[in-house]
């Protein structure tokens, strides 16, 4: 069995490295001079946390045995993916609110603050678990330290998935904001595209771990986190172009 001692320093340094990074650059970025309100990213933060409070909850309530129970695997992923997409809801409703509180002209540098304030915080969460949470059992960490010794995508599978999912969060809550607030013709049909879009990214991932995928396996894991980037760009380039419109 593997354990904390057998892997190397630099793997763990370069993973927290990177999760930092993610944390506080695209912040940085969008609300330096010339930037978005920092008020949009701590706003994207905080209605993050809270729509993920509110899901687990959902899903809790869902799983209670009074209740008529998916009949399949699949079935339970699809349910999952699209409680997941609470969080575009809640996205939403928060837009909707304080525009109508306090309107502004909003610009798609507003919207990108908005979503990266969601990626950044989750990217923090990891970041804060990876430091003071729990560790993994032996025989995890011995998949992992296995894997991540002959692939990349396993020692840094962490880092690069919350970097797509950054990239995600900021183009799923970029085309719920054009709904709201773009006139354009078609502006209404981004939001339901958006939530798809979002549901099936995590439909997936619900249904790898219910089928207990060996995630640390090198060829699962470039298959899995190729599927989740591709959606992301999806995602962003979706919003990159209907902001152009």
């Amino acid at each position: 069995m593997a354990d904390v001692d057998d892997i190397p320093r630099h793997w763990s340094l370069a993973s927290l490295a990177a999760l930092a990074a993610i944390v506080a650059i695209p912040p940085w970025l969008c609300i330096g001079p010339g930037g978005a309100p920092w008020h949009l990213v701590v706003a994207g933060a905080v209605v993050w946390f809270l729509s993920v409070v509110a899901k687990s909850r959902i899903v809790r309530a869902l799983r209670n045995p009074a209740l008529p129970q998916p009949g399949s695997v699949a079935a339970n992923a699809v349910l999952q993916g699209f409680v997941s997409a609470v969080e575009l809801a809640a996205a939403a409703g928060y837009l909707a609110a304080l525009s109508a509180l306090a309107p502004f002209d909003w610009c798609v540098i507003d919207m990108v603050a908005f979503g990266v304030g969601a990626g950044s915080a989750e990217a923090g969460y990891v970041l804060w678990l990876g430091v003071f949470g729990p560790r993994p059992n032996e025989a995890e960490l011995a998949a992992w330290v296995q894997g991540a010794r002959v692939s990349w995508c396993v020692r840094y599978s962490v880092p690069v998935e919350r970097l797509f999912a950054l990239i995600g969060h900021t183009g799923s809550r970029g085309l719920i904001a054009l709904s709201l607030f773009d006139a354009a013709p078609l502006a209404l049909l981004w939001a339901p595209l958006a939530v798809v879009l979002f549901a099936i990214t995590d439909g997936v991932a619900v249904y790898g771990h219910l089928q207990q995928w060996p995630w640390h396996d090198p060829t699962i894991c470039r298959r899995a986190q190729s599927f989740f980037a591709l959606m992301s760009v999806v995602e962003i380039s979706l919003f990159a172009m209907a902001s152009r419109g």
